[in-house]
């Protein structure tokens, strides 16, 4: 029994007949067929389900809207008592809630242990069901060899990466239209020898004088 059993004062529902497959083991089956005092305590749990659905959704930002729940009423063979199966109805099409289904029941599970810590005793499982209106907006199947591809490989970094500074470029950059280094060292030559030759002319002009060392002044 659980923490609501206790408080109700109910005792455990009596075993209902287990139906058997055609191999003659039994096989798990939802189960209508209850006493007055088992449907009081289930329908106790099944309130305590509603509301942890709600918080768990509300916690982790998921408008209600998009997924609701079946409580279904269910008796397993391995256990003595009848329990409660959650089928999640995905109500508005988002990958996100099918990628973190697992982390949802993990989460929703540990949200009802903590209201009732014997609840793994009558919380018998989950299962997912689509229950859209619109259908259309679902992807269709990829091809047949796209789940066993290897993922697609994102392009490397390139090396050199553009500066913090305003548009400086960081590394050696070849500008459009720049000229060969030949070229560029024919030009610085021919400067220098053009300011050569200015300050020999200068230095005729003036003399010594032009290029007399400075003193310092006395005062």
């Amino acid at each position: 029994m659980g923490i609501f059993d206790t408080l109700l004062g109910r005792k455990p529902a009596p075993a209902v007949a287990r139906a058997r497959t055609s191999g003659g083991a039994p096989s798990t089956q939802f189960d209508s067929q209850l006493t007055q005092a088992g449907s009081t305590s289930q329908s106790v749990r099944k309130d305590l389900l509603k509301v942890v659905l709600r918080e768990t959704l509300i916690r982790n930002g998921i408008p209600p809207s998009w997924l609701s729940a079946d409580m279904l009423r269910t008796s397993s063979p391995s256990r003595r008592d009848t329990g409660l199966h959650v089928r999640f109805l995905v109500r508005h099409w988002d990958p996100r809630l099918l990628e973190c289904a697992v982390a949802f029941e993990s989460e929703f599970t540990g949200r009802l242990q903590a209201l009732d810590p014997l609840a793994s005793n009558w919380l018998m499982g989950f299962s997912w069901q689509i229950a859209l209106e619109d259908k259309s907006v679902c992807p269709r199947l990829p091809h047949p060899g796209a789940w066993t591809a290897p993922p697609p490989q994102t392009a490397p970094a390139p090396l050199t990466q553009p500066s913090s500074f305003g548009d400086v470029i960081a590394g050696p950059t070849a500008l459009e239209g720049s000229k060969p280094l030949d070229d560029v060292r024919a030009d610085l030559e021919a400067l220098l020898a053009l300011r050569d030759a200015d300050m020999r002319k200068h230095a005729a002009a003036g003399g010594d004088r032009a290029y007399a060392a400075t003193r310092p002044a006395s005062f």
